[in-house]
Protein backbone atom coordinates (compact mmCIF):
# COMPACT_ATOMS: atom_id res chain seq x y z
CA UNK A 1 0.00 0.00 0.00
CA UNK A 2 1.71 3.71 -0.86
CA UNK A 3 2.60 5.67 2.12
CA UNK A 4 -0.61 8.05 1.44
CA UNK A 5 -2.72 5.67 1.64
CA UNK A 6 -1.75 4.02 4.85
CA UNK A 7 -1.78 7.72 6.05
CA UNK A 8 -5.02 8.75 5.05
CA UNK A 9 -6.20 5.45 6.32
CA UNK A 10 -4.68 6.16 9.85
CA UNK A 11 -6.08 9.20 10.01
CA UNK A 12 -9.72 7.79 9.36
CA UNK A 13 -9.33 4.82 11.03
CA UNK A 14 -8.32 6.09 14.63
CA UNK A 15 -11.35 8.27 14.48
CA UNK A 16 -13.72 5.81 13.48
CA UNK A 17 -13.19 2.85 16.25
CA UNK A 18 -13.75 6.13 18.80
CA UNK A 19 -16.83 7.13 17.00
CA UNK A 20 -18.44 3.92 16.99
CA UNK A 21 -18.40 3.76 20.50
CA UNK A 22 -19.46 7.55 21.01
CA UNK A 23 -22.49 7.05 18.35
CA UNK A 24 -23.16 3.52 20.13
CA UNK A 25 -23.25 5.44 23.62
CA UNK A 26 -25.53 8.47 22.11
CA UNK A 27 -28.16 5.05 20.85
CA UNK A 28 -28.43 3.43 23.75
CA UNK A 29 -29.21 6.87 25.86
CA UNK A 30 -31.09 7.73 23.27
CA UNK A 31 -33.36 4.37 23.45
CA UNK A 32 -32.53 3.46 27.45
CA UNK A 33 -35.94 4.59 28.31
CA UNK A 34 -37.79 2.12 26.50
CA UNK A 35 -35.31 -0.55 27.85
CA UNK A 36 -36.03 0.55 31.06
CA UNK A 37 -39.67 1.10 30.80
CA UNK A 38 -39.18 -2.78 29.61
CA UNK A 39 -37.00 -4.32 31.62
CA UNK A 40 -36.19 -2.36 35.10
CA UNK A 41 -38.28 -3.44 38.15
CA UNK A 42 -38.72 -6.85 37.01
CA UNK A 43 -36.23 -8.56 38.92
CA UNK A 44 -33.64 -8.47 36.36
CA UNK A 45 -30.30 -11.34 36.72
CA UNK A 46 -27.30 -10.62 35.48
CA UNK A 47 -27.70 -12.80 32.64
CA UNK A 48 -30.84 -10.80 31.76
CA UNK A 49 -29.13 -7.46 31.35
CA UNK A 50 -26.70 -9.01 29.37
CA UNK A 51 -28.81 -10.65 27.13
CA UNK A 52 -30.97 -7.80 26.71
CA UNK A 53 -28.34 -5.15 26.22
CA UNK A 54 -26.50 -7.57 23.42
CA UNK A 55 -29.30 -8.42 21.72
CA UNK A 56 -30.57 -4.83 21.28
CA UNK A 57 -26.69 -3.97 20.03
CA UNK A 58 -27.47 -5.49 16.33
CA UNK A 59 -30.13 -3.48 15.01
CA UNK A 60 -28.24 -0.51 16.74
CA UNK A 61 -24.89 -1.17 14.88
CA UNK A 62 -26.78 -1.39 11.72
CA UNK A 63 -27.13 2.79 12.00
CA UNK A 64 -24.57 3.05 13.78
CA UNK A 65 -21.59 2.02 12.22
CA UNK A 66 -22.39 4.09 8.95
CA UNK A 67 -22.65 7.41 11.49
CA UNK A 68 -19.31 6.82 12.82
CA UNK A 69 -17.93 6.22 9.73
CA UNK A 70 -18.94 9.44 8.18
CA UNK A 71 -18.05 11.50 11.16
CA UNK A 72 -14.58 9.65 10.79
CA UNK A 73 -13.88 10.47 7.84
CA UNK A 74 -15.14 14.25 8.20
CA UNK A 75 -12.74 14.82 11.34
CA UNK A 76 -9.95 12.41 9.67
CA UNK A 77 -9.75 14.60 6.07
CA UNK A 78 -11.05 17.61 7.79
CA UNK A 79 -7.63 17.77 10.36
CA UNK A 80 -5.54 17.03 6.78
CA UNK A 81 -7.48 19.72 5.09
CA UNK A 82 -7.04 22.29 8.15
CA UNK A 83 -3.62 21.78 8.58
CA UNK A 84 -3.06 22.17 4.85
CA UNK A 85 -1.86 18.81 3.99
CA UNK A 86 -5.07 18.27 1.38
CA UNK A 87 -3.25 21.25 -0.13
CA UNK A 88 0.14 19.90 -0.27
CA UNK A 89 -0.76 16.61 -1.68
CA UNK A 90 -2.61 18.29 -4.42
CA UNK A 91 0.20 20.50 -5.37
CA UNK A 92 2.14 16.75 -6.10
CA UNK A 93 -0.50 16.44 -8.95
CA UNK A 94 -2.93 14.27 -7.03
CA UNK A 95 -6.66 13.86 -8.18
CA UNK A 96 -9.41 14.30 -5.54
CA UNK A 97 -10.33 10.25 -6.47
CA UNK A 98 -6.85 9.65 -5.75
CA UNK A 99 -6.68 11.33 -2.03
CA UNK A 100 -10.40 10.56 -1.19
CA UNK A 101 -10.24 6.53 -2.60
CA UNK A 102 -8.83 5.29 0.49
CA UNK A 103 -12.03 6.26 2.67
CA UNK A 104 -14.43 5.20 -0.31
CA UNK A 105 -12.77 1.76 -0.51
CA UNK A 106 -12.60 1.72 3.31
CA UNK A 107 -16.71 2.57 3.45
CA UNK A 108 -17.19 0.13 0.69
CA UNK A 109 -15.54 -2.45 3.11
CA UNK A 110 -17.48 -1.38 5.99
CA UNK A 111 -20.73 -1.44 4.25
CA UNK A 112 -19.93 -5.40 3.14
CA UNK A 113 -19.40 -6.18 6.92
CA UNK A 114 -22.26 -4.22 8.25
CA UNK A 115 -24.90 -6.50 5.86
CA UNK A 116 -24.49 -9.59 7.97
CA UNK A 117 -25.14 -7.69 10.78
CA UNK A 118 -28.48 -6.35 9.26
CA UNK A 119 -29.77 -9.61 7.74
CA UNK A 120 -28.84 -12.05 10.54
CA UNK A 121 -27.81 -10.09 13.21
CA UNK A 122 -30.29 -7.50 13.45
CA UNK A 123 -33.65 -10.44 13.23
CA UNK A 124 -31.82 -12.94 15.68
CA UNK A 125 -30.90 -9.85 18.28
CA UNK A 126 -34.35 -8.58 17.86
CA UNK A 127 -36.21 -11.99 18.44
CA UNK A 128 -33.91 -13.03 21.42
CA UNK A 129 -34.52 -9.36 23.24
CA UNK A 130 -38.61 -10.20 22.68
CA UNK A 131 -38.05 -13.58 23.60
CA UNK A 132 -36.10 -12.49 26.98
CA UNK A 133 -38.62 -9.81 27.41
CA UNK A 134 -41.54 -11.90 27.68
CA UNK A 135 -39.63 -14.41 29.37
CA UNK A 136 -38.61 -11.68 32.28
CA UNK A 137 -41.95 -10.42 31.98
CA UNK A 138 -44.00 -13.40 32.56
CA UNK A 139 -41.37 -14.57 35.47
CA UNK A 140 -42.20 -11.10 37.10
CA UNK A 141 -45.70 -11.29 36.40
CA UNK A 142 -45.65 -14.51 38.10
CA UNK A 143 -44.35 -12.79 41.10
CA UNK A 144 -46.50 -10.05 41.07
CA UNK A 145 -49.05 -10.94 43.51
CA UNK A 146 -47.82 -9.80 46.98
CA UNK A 147 -49.56 -10.39 49.78
CA UNK A 148 -51.63 -7.84 51.99
CA UNK A 149 -52.24 -6.14 48.27
CA UNK A 150 -54.90 -6.57 45.34
CA UNK A 151 -53.10 -7.32 41.91
CA UNK A 152 -55.17 -5.93 38.78
CA UNK A 153 -51.92 -6.99 36.31
CA UNK A 154 -53.64 -9.14 34.84
CA UNK A 155 -56.42 -8.04 32.33
CA UNK A 156 -60.49 -8.68 33.65
CA UNK A 157 -58.96 -9.98 36.86
CA UNK A 158 -58.03 -9.16 40.33
CA UNK A 159 -56.01 -10.80 42.68
CA UNK A 160 -55.61 -10.99 46.70
CA UNK A 161 -53.43 -13.04 49.05
CA UNK A 162 -53.28 -13.16 52.45
CA UNK A 163 -49.58 -14.33 52.97
CA UNK A 164 -46.81 -15.64 50.63
CA UNK A 165 -44.34 -18.02 51.36
CA UNK A 166 -40.52 -18.23 49.95
CA UNK A 167 -41.74 -20.91 47.44
CA UNK A 168 -43.94 -19.13 45.93
CA UNK A 169 -47.27 -20.75 47.84
CA UNK A 170 -49.86 -18.20 48.43
CA UNK A 171 -52.36 -18.71 51.26
CA UNK A 172 -55.94 -17.62 51.89
CA UNK A 173 -56.40 -16.22 47.91
CA UNK A 174 -59.38 -14.39 46.84
CA UNK A 175 -59.59 -13.80 42.75
CA UNK A 176 -62.06 -12.29 41.03
CA UNK A 177 -62.74 -12.67 37.25
CA UNK A 178 -64.82 -10.09 35.39
CA UNK A 179 -63.34 -11.32 31.88
CA UNK A 180 -66.90 -12.46 30.76
CA UNK A 181 -69.33 -9.86 31.93
CA UNK A 182 -72.19 -12.45 31.32
CA UNK A 183 -70.64 -14.63 33.96
CA UNK A 184 -68.88 -13.27 36.71
CA UNK A 185 -66.71 -15.97 39.02
CA UNK A 186 -65.27 -14.82 42.67
CA UNK A 187 -62.57 -17.70 43.37
CA UNK A 188 -61.84 -18.20 47.08
CA UNK A 189 -58.75 -20.92 48.04
CA UNK A 190 -56.81 -22.20 51.03
CA UNK A 191 -53.68 -22.39 48.69
CA UNK A 192 -52.55 -20.96 45.95
CA UNK A 193 -49.49 -20.95 43.52
CA UNK A 194 -48.42 -18.76 40.65
CA UNK A 195 -47.21 -20.56 37.13
CA UNK A 196 -46.51 -19.32 33.26
CA UNK A 197 -46.23 -20.63 30.14
CA UNK A 198 -44.53 -19.56 27.16
CA UNK A 199 -48.03 -18.53 25.38
CA UNK A 200 -47.97 -15.30 27.39
CA UNK A 201 -50.51 -17.09 29.82
CA UNK A 202 -50.43 -17.12 33.99
CA UNK A 203 -52.21 -19.95 35.69
CA UNK A 204 -53.48 -20.11 39.20
CA UNK A 205 -53.39 -23.32 40.76
CA UNK A 206 -55.72 -23.18 43.74
CA UNK A 207 -56.43 -25.71 46.63
CA UNK A 208 -59.13 -26.48 48.58
CA UNK A 209 -61.21 -23.70 47.60
CA UNK A 210 -64.81 -22.57 46.22
CA UNK A 211 -66.10 -20.85 43.20
CA UNK A 212 -68.93 -18.03 43.59
CA UNK A 213 -70.57 -17.72 40.40
CA UNK A 214 -73.32 -14.75 39.30
CA UNK A 215 -75.07 -13.21 35.85
CA UNK A 216 -76.49 -10.04 35.54
CA UNK A 217 -79.14 -11.75 33.64
CA UNK A 218 -80.40 -13.43 36.33
CA UNK A 219 -79.88 -11.49 39.39
CA UNK A 220 -81.40 -13.85 42.13
CA UNK A 221 -79.12 -17.05 40.50
CA UNK A 222 -75.98 -17.69 42.37
CA UNK A 223 -74.02 -21.26 42.46
CA UNK A 224 -71.53 -22.35 44.48
CA UNK A 225 -69.11 -25.09 44.01
CA UNK A 226 -66.68 -26.59 46.10
CA UNK A 227 -62.94 -28.11 44.97
CA UNK A 228 -60.05 -29.65 45.85
CA UNK A 229 -58.01 -28.76 43.25
CA UNK A 230 -58.92 -26.22 40.23
CA UNK A 231 -56.45 -24.18 37.66
CA UNK A 232 -57.57 -20.78 36.16
CA UNK A 233 -55.63 -19.25 33.17
CA UNK A 234 -55.30 -16.14 32.79
CA UNK A 235 -54.39 -13.80 29.91
CA UNK A 236 -51.21 -11.48 30.44
CA UNK A 237 -50.97 -10.31 26.96
CA UNK A 238 -51.86 -6.99 27.51
CA UNK A 239 -48.97 -6.36 30.39
CA UNK A 240 -46.74 -8.27 27.95
CA UNK A 241 -47.11 -6.24 24.82
CA UNK A 242 -46.92 -2.81 26.89
CA UNK A 243 -43.47 -3.96 27.88
CA UNK A 244 -41.92 -5.26 24.36
CA UNK A 245 -44.23 -3.02 22.21
CA UNK A 246 -40.79 -0.99 20.71
CA UNK A 247 -39.28 -4.71 19.41
CA UNK A 248 -40.97 -4.70 15.66
CA UNK A 249 -42.67 -7.29 14.81
CA UNK A 250 -41.15 -7.14 11.30
CA UNK A 251 -38.12 -6.23 12.38
CA UNK A 252 -38.08 -9.88 14.00
CA UNK A 253 -38.63 -11.27 10.36
CA UNK A 254 -35.54 -12.87 8.68
CA UNK A 255 -35.33 -12.13 4.85
CA UNK A 256 -36.63 -15.40 3.64
CA UNK A 257 -39.74 -14.80 6.03
CA UNK A 258 -39.68 -11.60 4.74
CA UNK A 259 -39.82 -12.37 1.19
CA UNK A 260 -42.73 -15.08 1.71
CA UNK A 261 -45.05 -12.05 2.69
CA UNK A 262 -44.55 -9.83 -0.07
CA UNK A 263 -44.72 -12.59 -2.27
CA UNK A 264 -47.85 -14.29 -1.23
CA UNK A 265 -49.35 -10.95 -1.44
CA UNK A 266 -48.40 -10.26 -5.35
CA UNK A 267 -50.13 -13.60 -5.69
CA UNK A 268 -53.46 -12.86 -4.01
CA UNK A 269 -55.94 -11.04 -5.85
CA UNK A 270 -58.53 -10.51 -2.74
CA UNK A 271 -56.25 -9.11 -0.88
CA UNK A 272 -57.06 -6.13 1.13
CA UNK A 273 -55.97 -2.50 2.28
CA UNK A 274 -54.68 -3.49 5.77
CA UNK A 275 -52.77 -6.41 3.96
CA UNK A 276 -51.39 -4.68 1.21
CA UNK A 277 -49.80 -1.88 3.33
CA UNK A 278 -48.25 -4.76 5.79
CA UNK A 279 -46.48 -6.15 2.98
CA UNK A 280 -45.48 -3.16 0.79
CA UNK A 281 -43.81 -2.46 4.65
CA UNK A 282 -42.48 -6.01 4.87
CA UNK A 283 -41.11 -5.81 1.58
CA UNK A 284 -39.41 -1.90 2.25
CA UNK A 285 -37.56 -3.63 5.41
CA UNK A 286 -36.54 -6.38 3.28
CA UNK A 287 -34.52 -4.21 0.92
CA UNK A 288 -33.58 -1.14 3.64
CA UNK A 289 -31.86 -4.01 5.62
CA UNK A 290 -29.39 -3.96 2.51
CA UNK A 291 -29.54 -0.55 1.74
CA UNK A 292 -28.91 1.10 5.50
CA UNK A 293 -25.51 -1.00 5.73
CA UNK A 294 -24.50 0.66 2.19
CA UNK A 295 -24.83 4.02 4.32
CA UNK A 296 -21.60 3.82 5.33
CA UNK A 297 -19.98 3.90 1.22
CA UNK A 298 -22.51 6.97 0.81
CA UNK A 299 -21.25 8.66 3.76
CA UNK A 300 -17.87 7.87 2.71
CA UNK A 301 -18.42 9.59 -0.39
CA UNK A 302 -20.55 12.61 1.23
CA UNK A 303 -17.79 12.72 4.00
CA UNK A 304 -14.82 13.16 1.18
CA UNK A 305 -16.73 15.55 -0.78
CA UNK A 306 -17.12 17.85 2.34
CA UNK A 307 -13.48 17.73 3.67
CA UNK A 308 -12.14 17.97 0.20
CA UNK A 309 -13.62 21.31 -0.92
CA UNK A 310 -11.20 23.92 -0.89
CA UNK A 311 -12.56 26.04 2.25
CA UNK A 312 -11.09 24.76 5.65
CA UNK A 313 -13.10 23.65 8.56
CA UNK A 314 -12.37 23.20 12.08
CA UNK A 315 -13.54 19.61 12.99
CA UNK A 316 -15.98 20.90 14.98
CA UNK A 317 -17.89 22.15 12.16
CA UNK A 318 -17.03 19.38 9.96
CA UNK A 319 -19.11 17.39 13.03
CA UNK A 320 -21.87 19.77 13.25
CA UNK A 321 -22.07 19.12 9.31
CA UNK A 322 -21.98 15.64 9.61
CA UNK A 323 -24.91 15.39 11.79
CA UNK A 324 -26.84 17.66 9.62
CA UNK A 325 -25.93 14.97 6.78
CA UNK A 326 -27.46 12.66 9.18
CA UNK A 327 -30.53 14.17 10.32
CA UNK A 328 -30.59 15.33 6.73
CA UNK A 329 -31.42 11.13 5.69
CA UNK A 330 -33.34 10.42 8.62
CA UNK A 331 -36.02 12.56 6.96
CA UNK A 332 -35.47 11.05 3.39
CA UNK A 333 -36.17 7.91 5.11
CA UNK A 334 -39.13 9.06 6.86
CA UNK A 335 -40.25 10.40 3.29
CA UNK A 336 -40.08 7.57 1.72
CA UNK A 337 -41.71 5.44 4.49
CA UNK A 338 -44.56 8.01 3.74
CA UNK A 339 -44.78 7.60 0.17
CA UNK A 340 -45.03 4.33 0.76
CA UNK A 341 -47.80 4.12 2.72
CA UNK A 342 -49.54 6.43 0.24
CA UNK A 343 -48.76 4.14 -2.71
CA UNK A 344 -46.81 6.60 -4.44
CA UNK A 345 -43.14 4.72 -4.35
CA UNK A 346 -42.53 0.84 -4.70
CA UNK A 347 -40.78 -0.30 -1.56
CA UNK A 348 -37.79 -0.63 -3.62
CA UNK A 349 -37.15 2.44 -4.84
CA UNK A 350 -37.98 4.00 -1.57
CA UNK A 351 -35.58 1.83 0.42
CA UNK A 352 -32.65 3.11 -2.18
CA UNK A 353 -33.97 6.33 -3.02
CA UNK A 354 -32.17 7.94 0.14
CA UNK A 355 -28.73 6.85 -0.72
CA UNK A 356 -29.11 8.14 -4.00
CA UNK A 357 -30.24 11.04 -3.53
CA UNK A 358 -26.91 11.84 -1.52
CA UNK A 359 -24.51 9.39 -3.22
CA UNK A 360 -25.26 11.84 -6.79
CA UNK A 361 -24.75 14.58 -5.71
CA UNK A 362 -22.05 14.04 -3.36
CA UNK A 363 -19.78 12.61 -6.13
CA UNK A 364 -20.11 15.21 -8.29
CA UNK A 365 -18.72 17.91 -5.68
CA UNK A 366 -16.02 15.36 -5.11
CA UNK A 367 -14.66 15.21 -8.53
CA UNK A 368 -15.35 18.98 -9.22
CA UNK A 369 -13.55 20.25 -5.84
CA UNK A 370 -10.20 19.91 -7.38
CA UNK A 371 -10.41 21.65 -10.04
CA UNK A 372 -8.64 24.79 -10.60
CA UNK A 373 -10.75 27.75 -10.69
Amino acid sequence: MPRIDRHLLRQVAYPFVVAIGLVVALVFLFQARRLARAALGLGLTLSDVFTIFASALPPFLVLAIPIAFLLAVLLGLGRLSQDLEIVAIRASGATPLRIGRTTILLGAVVSLGCIPIAVIGEPYGLRTLHQRLVSVGLRNLSQAVRPGVFSEDFRGSAVYARQRSDDGTLSDVLLFDERDPERTVMMTARRGRVTTDSSNHVSFRLEQGEMHFGTPIEPSRYDRLHFERAELALDAHDEISRRTKFVSIIGRLTMTQMREIFENQDRDRDRDRADEVYARRVEQTYWRRLAFPSMAFVFGVVGAAIALTDRARSRARNAVIGILVVVAYYVSTRIADIAVFNDLLAPFVAAWLPNLAFLVPAFVIFMRSGRPK
